[in-house]
This record gives C-alpha cells, sequence and structure tokens, in this order.
C-alpha cells in the first residue's frame, strides 16, 4: 500500500500503512510532537492528519512572510515588552471598541447557519441548539466581549445532576460557539471564556452490556413490530436513530433494500448513517435467521413508533415493556452489547469499522471486555416458535 501527503498550507503530513504484530493492517502519521496516530481506516487518518496539520498551521508564524515594515514594529514591541502581556491587553481593548454584538443575536445567526449547513443529520445541531441556547438566553442582551469566565462556569455547573461528562460536552459546545464569534469578528482572537474554563475530568467507566439470557429473553418477548429494529441493534450494532431517525430528521433509516443476503452483508449508507460515512456490517447466521421470515424487498425496516416512545394510547414503549422483564432497560445497552461481544470475536479494528467509530472511541466509551464463549452465546440466539412471550 502506498503512502498518502495531507496538506494544510504550508504544513504537509505523511499518512502511511502500518503493519500490527497480529498481522492486522493500520494507517499512521506521525504528529508534530512525535507522537504516532494509528487508526482503522484511511479516511479517518487522513481526514485526522488535516485537522493536525491545521492546528500546526495555526500555532506557527513564518517570519519570512512579514514585510521589513511588519518587522520593525514587532521588535519595537518585543523591546518594550519582552513577556508580550501588552498583546493582549492591546486585543482586549480593541474587542472593546468594536460594535458590541448581543450574545442572543448572535447565537440566532449561529444557529441559523448551522441549520442551513445540516444536511440529512441534524444531531450535531440539536445538540448545538440544547446546550447553547440555555446559556444564550441567560445572557440574550449582554455583549459577547462582556461576558466572563465566571458566568461560563456558572452555567455549567448550574444543574448539580449533570454528570462531567455532560458538562464537558457542554463546554465544547460553548468553546464552538465562541470560536465561531471570532471567525465573525463578534470577538477579539484570542482565548475564549469558555476556553479558559476547566475541562471536566471524565473517567473511564465500564458500559451497560446484556448477558446472551437476557438477550435472549428480549429476542422471544419483543413484539412483531419491533422485532427487526431488537435483532439488528444487538446483532449488527446499528443505533436506533439509523434504524428509525427521530421525528423532524432528514436521515434516510435504514431499509430492506440495504441487506445484500446473497454476500451476507449489510450496507448502512452515507445518508443513514449517524457519522455519514458508509460501513458494512455483516449479517450473522442468527441475525439471518431471525430477519429472514420478516424480510421485504424494499422498505423501511422500522415503520412502527420509536422503541422508546409510548403510543399514547395506554400502550407503553416497547423498551419500558421489555426493561420490566429483565431488570431495567439500559440506554444504548444493545450497542454496548454488540461492540463489547463483537470485539472478542474480530478485535477491536475490525469492529470499530462495523460499528462506525474510531477505535479508541469504541475501548473508550463501549468496551467490556467478554470471552469468547460469551460471544459465542450472544451470536448464537434464536428466535423461539412454540410458547412465544410476546404481546399479541
Amino acid at each position: 500500500m502506498e503512502s498518502f501527503t495531507v496538506k494544510h498550507r504550508s504544513v504537509s503530513i505523511t499518512v502511511y500503512p502500518w503493519t500490527h504484530p497480529t498481522g492486522r493492517q493500520y494507517w499512521r502519521f506521525k504528529r508534530n510532537d512525535g507522537k504516532h496516530v494509528t487508526r482503522a481506516s484511511l479516511d479517518d487518518a487522513k481526514r485526522e492528519a488535516k485537522e493536525h496539520a491545521a492546528s500546526v498551521h495555526r500555532g506557527t508564524l513564518d517570519l519570512e512572510t512579514l514585510s521589513p515594515e511588519q518587522l520593525r514594529v514587532l521588535r519595537r514591541i518585543i523591546d518594550a515588552d519582552p513577556s508580550l502581556r501588552i498583546v493582549d491587553e492591546f486585543l482586549l481593548w480593541h474587542g472593546r471598541k468594536a460594535p458590541k454584538k448581543p450574545t442572543g443575536e448572535a447565537l440566532a445567526e449561529f444557529m441559523a447557519l448551522k441549520e442551513s449547513n445540516a444536511g440529512k443529520s441534524t444531531q450535531n445541531v440539536r445538540t448545538l441548539r440544547k446546550h447553547v441556547k440555555p446559556f444564550a438566553d441567560q445572557h440574550s442582551a449582554t455583549p459577547l466581549i462582556d461576558l466572563t469566565v465566571g458566568n461560563v462556569e456558572a452555567y455549567l455547573s448550574s444543574n448539580p445532576k449533570n454528570r462531567n461528562r455532560t458538562r464537558r460536552n457542554i463546554r465544547a459546545s460553548l468553546v464552538t460557539f465562541f470560536r465561531w464569534c471570532q471567525v465573525r469578528e463578534y470577538l477579539p482572537p484570542e482565548k475564549t471564556v469558555a476556553e479558559k474554563t476547566e475541562v471536566p475530568v471524565v473517567g473511564d467507566s465500564i458500559p451497560e452490556t446484556y448477558t446472551p439470557q437476557q438477550l435472549q429473553t428480549l429476542i422471544n418477548a419483543v413484539r412483531p413490530e419491533f422485532l427487526a429494529w431488537l435483532a439488528i441493534a444487538a446483532l449488527a450494532g446499528v443505533r436506533t436513530d439509523e434504524i428509525r431517525p427521530i421525528a423532524g430528521s432528514r436521515k434516510s433509516p435504514l431499509d430492506w433494500s440495504d441487506f445484500q443476503w446473497d454476500r451476507d452483508i449489510l450496507i448502512v449508507r452515507p445518508e443513514t448513517a449517524k457519522m455519514k460515512r458508509r460501513r458494512v456490517v455483516p449479517i450473522v447466521p442468527a441475525l439471518r435467521a431471525i430477519l429472514w421470515p420478516i424480510r421485504k424487498d424494499s422498505g423501511p425496516v422500522h415503520e412502527a413508533p420509536p422503541p422508546t416512545k409510548s403510543d399514547g394510547k395506554g400502550m407503553v414503549a416497547e423498551t419500558a415493556r421489555l426493561g420490566a422483564l429483565i431488570g431495567g432497560w439500559k440506554s444504548n445497552a444493545l450497542r454496548h452489547s454488540f461492540i463489547s461481544y463483537r470485539c472478542a470475536q474480530v478485535g477491536v479494528g475490525v469492529t470499530a469499522l462495523e460499528a462506525g467509530n474510531s477505535e479508541a472511541e469504541c475501548k473508550a466509551s463501549y468496551l467490556d471486555a467478554k470471552s469468547a464463549a460469551e460471544a459465542e452465546a450472544w451470536f448464537s440466539v434464536v428466535r423461539e416458535q412454540k410458547g412465544n412471550t410476546a404481546a399479541k
């Protein structure tokens, strides 16, 4: 395999193939700090290399491109203030002299732009609105330049029920908003108040998963209209919002035509995938056995209401009904389980490609060590035909 060069302005990074001691093929590039980044797919490696090149470029200054007059001014500034604190003071002063943009008005522009560029996936827009709008509403009339670190810290700690991971995600959304404001020149080009807040520490946690016995109970008890969703989520790791996008989403739901039965593969199309990248998932024998009797040539795989919602006519959500049979429903545990059990069969690299995640994300958020025997039991569940407990 050949190497590839990724460039951003004057910064070039080489992405090259690398073979793990186990024999698996990966892609690598070397960061500016000397550390190597390894990814399972070439696209992921090139994308991250491009981001790193842009970051390196932003942190460099080519003095040869400056005019003699600019060099002379820089020399005067350094002679007068070797610490260059005067630069921060000037940026703050300059920012306060500029027209003051109200926070609420800036947010309205920000969200309008994000929504117009959302494409078929609106998840990122919903997340930004959820995390940033309450903060902007609190300070709607306050000029952006007058916001303080204290304002952001107070917002991050305003809900004591929020875990560190949630606070970190909220902080990241605020950073995105403030950096956009810098691009629009509503804020000076310095570290934003959101970036100056401390990043909440998120420790590693073991993801919640189901046992093969619990999955067997779920498969036998699920109502027929929810069978395809449950089986695909548990045995192919496809996200619920990929199988059945939430209301208002412009994403294309998983379709029966995405199943290539003759090749035993399921194609998750870019317009369906959360990360907007095509991925291929094997149709394991257990999944084929469950879906084959109910398969169609085309059409949405799941046409029933969302499994997490009640029908408003007295019927409880399917997840709540099933959860009562196994000691409670665990959010995202079907996908967590697929990744954990699949890793025991084929390793993290292959599983990451099938699940549509990076290896690092699989290890950090989804991986719970399972044995080969447990994995075999998970991918051997059957839909019992006699004595089926599914509700009619």
